[in-house]
């Protein structure tokens, strides 16, 4: 059914657009027609119009009055040549408002004022046009008679049928309809019934020449396109407009035909292709069968050998391919998973011993060999190495740590490795470098290696040992190549971590010297409270994450010391109160200095906290007890025991024996009991 729908559906789209492009395309040179018949019609119209003029001026040439009270024309015009453009003419006196026809039969004329004529004095034609209650208008030109002694006018009444066109019978039968409207207003229409009407209700506002309109009227739909009669440019008078109608049954016509003939070429098409499908698809039925269970085994992860199609045509390759696939996808999962594996767990790390054994772990599962090793430069600038290797034989010992060997290796024997950057293949009757010594040794016969390059140059290299030389394939060169570039880049990321890592102690060193440096009195002292606050901490035990926060807060507790005034530092005398509550302030500048490094914000609370006394009596909150964190409590017993040691410019440093004995008098009041206890502990000098 769906080889079959896939038939029948782009035959019935292609149907159905051919359908309505057809239709398009009628429409579209349907409309440019009538636009086309519009214009011309309309330029018919003006031109008819423009005869008319030149008629009624010659005409108006020839009439002369007897006197001002009677009309009497002196020469006639030719009443049957007269009659096929106007009804009737007449000479109206605008003094007395009277008409005298002149030829024609005797007609209605429209009744109008001197007034209204005044502006043909100037020599052009008016347009009148005059309803009188009907659907229609008759249409009137009325031209000034110079030379006259009363202002006299000739009027005539347009033959519509010959200004229109439309005393061609046959002409008047056709699909075809024309409508004049004279603004809101029709002139003349020969739609049926009241189809003139419903036209003036749809007629767009300004529409313009370029585009068409569609109407409903009765049970019908027109299109329409309008052309507009300039008089204006010629006449005194309203601008006509010339709108053309066809009804679009008539315009469809050519497309019903299309569907009519279409159809029956359609199912006769389509039992054409379903006889021929039928055929093809159970001869096809059964293979397909089976290589939709083998793709069912595939989606359950059975990545090996499946169904064997024997069908003697294409879906035997096929499935020969299908086989063949399925078991170079089992390989390449392996291996990717085998890899995430790797990947995950070295780029996690941030040791490189740590790194090489994660690498000895995994690498049994993506690169079989019989030995590996890998080589690392102990700096950039030596020529020392460190070989870490153990044996590949399945997965025994797969645990156990590798051995670090030292080796010395010569320049020249890592001069190829910095020139064949991916990749070597030795063997075992070729000069061996000397660093393949010990596993050549062991009786491998051949050796992929494979360098690792960082921005100083060579930083490592990993070797493959084989005891039978054998030809790698490509994949196992590239899984190789891979490998050893995630190593490089967990190398690097660990070497990156450490420069970090660096770069920051030797900041937070190079702060403390700072501070230290507005006094010769307090140099060193940051680095010293550091070191002292982190021995404390490991007595008490407390873990890594703490202890790195005791030493930057120790290098730091005194960056607030930057805002006080040197003199205030280095004063010999006592600090007068003024002067002490300018040096109280500096926990409160060192915790605005260090709030805004997101980093640091973990060391803020000891750096705040170093001058709060256990009892609550200190500074800059009177905290007690517990509500003082343990690294501040910690950091106030470390800074104490400093500055007491030290000497000042108001006084010497104490000795050793005075100030173990302040402290512990001050334990419970000044310090806390436990912290004391273990800087007694670091100093070796815990009373029983």
């Amino acid at each position: 059914m769906l080889f079959i729908l896939c038939a029948l559906l782009p035959m019935t789209i292609l149907a159905v657009i051919s359908y309505v492009q057809v239709n398009r395309v009628i429409m579209a040179n349907e409309l440019r027609g009538l636009q086309r018949n519009a214009f011309s019609q309309s330029m018919a119209v003006f031109d008819r119009m423009v005869f008319l003029d030149k008629e009624l001026e010659m005409i108006s040439s020839h009439l002369v009055h007897s006197s001002s009270s009677e009309m009497a024309p002196m020469i006639r015009p030719n009443d049957e040549s007269v009659s096929a453009h106007f009804l009737c003419i007449a000479v109206f006196d605008g003094d007395k408002g009277m008409y005298a026809m002149i030829s024609g039969e005797e007609q209605s004329l429209p009744a109008i004022t001197s007034q209204r004529l005044q502006p043909l004095s100037s020599g052009m034609t008016m347009v009148l046009t005059d309803y009188e209650g009907k659907d229609t208008a008759s249409v009137f030109l009325v031209r000034w008679i110079p030379g006259q002694s009363v202002r006299s006018y000739a009027i005539a009444k347009v033959n519509l049928e010959y200004l229109f066109g439309t005393y061609d019978e046959e002409a008047d039968d056709g699909p075809v309809r024309l409508s004049i409207l004279d603004e809101k207003k029709i002139l003349y229409t020969n739609l049926p019934g009241d189809h003139g009407k419903q036209l003036l209700d749809a007629l767009p506002v300004n529409e313009s020449l370029s585009r068409g309109f569609s109407w409903s009227a009765g049970s019908g739909t027109y299109l329409s396109s309008c052309g507009y009669i300039f008089l204006k440019c010629k006449f005194i008078g309203n601008m006509w407009r010339l709108v053309l109608s066809e009804p679009k049954e008539i315009i469809h016509a050519p497309g019903a035909m299309f569907r009519n003939i279409y159809v029956p070429v359609f199912l006769t098409a389509l039992l054409f292709v379903l006889l021929l499908s039928m055929r093809q698809i159970r001869k096809s039925l059964i293979p397909l069968e089976r290589l939709k269970e083998s793709t069912r085994m595939i989606s359950r992860g059975e990545l090996v050998s499946h169904e064997v199609v024997r069908s003697g045509d294409e879906f035997e390759k096929l499935s020969e391919s299908f086989n063949t696939m399925a078991i170079k996808l089992n390989q390449q999962f392996n291996t990717l998973k085998a890899m995430a594996g790797i990947d995950r767990a070295i780029l996690s790390l941030l040791d490189t011993d740590k790194i090489v054994e994660t690498f000895f772990s995994r690498i049994g599962d993506v690169l079989p060999s019989d030995e590996v090793g890998v080589y690392i430069r102990d700096s950039a600038e030596s020529s020392a190495w460190y070989l870490y290797t153990r044996e590949m034989t399945g997965r025994e010992g797969r645990h156990s740590k590798p051995a670090i060997i030292p080796l010395a290796i010569p320049a020249e024997d890592l001069e190829p490795l910095s020139r064949y950057r991916e990749y070597i293949v030795l063997h075992r009757d070729d000069d061996l470098p000397s660093y393949l010594h010990r596993l050549s040794s062991q009786d491998m016969a051949m050796f992929l290696i494979l360098p690792i390059m960082m921005k100083e140059g060579l930083f490592a290299f990993i070797v493959l040992a084989e005891r039978h030389a054998r030809e790698r394939s490509p994949d196992y060169i590239i899984h190789a190549r891979q490998i050893a570039d995630r190593m490089a880049a967990a190398f690097a990321n660990a070497s990156l971590i450490e420069e970090m890592n660096q770069l920051n102690w030797g900041t937070l060193t190079a702060l403390a010297r700072v501070v230290d440096a507005k006094s010769s009195w307090t140099a060193g002292h940051s680095e010293r409270v550091a070191d002292m606050a982190v021995r404390i901490g490991k007595v008490m035990g407390l873990p890594e994450k703490d202890l790195v926060t005791l030493n930057k807060a120790g290098l730091l507790h005194d960056i607030g010391k930057v805002r006080t005034p040197r003199p205030i530092l280095n004063k010999p005398e006592k600090l007068t109160e003024e002067e002490f509550d300018i040096i109280r302030k500096h926990p409160e500048d060192s915790f605005r200095i260090l709030e805004p490094i997101t980093p640091y914000r973990d060391i803020i609370p000891a750096v705040l906290q170093h001058h709060e006394r256990f009892d609550g009596k200190g500074y800059p909150r009177g905290l007690s007890g517990g509500n003082i964190s343990l690294c501040g409590r910690i950091l106030a017993v470390a800074d104490s025991f400093d500055a007491m040691v030290s000497d000042r410019p108001y006084r010497k440093g104490k000795s050793m024996d005075a100030v173990l004995r302040e402290i512990r008098e001050e334990a419970g009041k000044q310090f806390d009991p436990r912290v004391v206890d273990a800087l007694m502990q670091v100093l070796g000098n815990k009373e029983e």
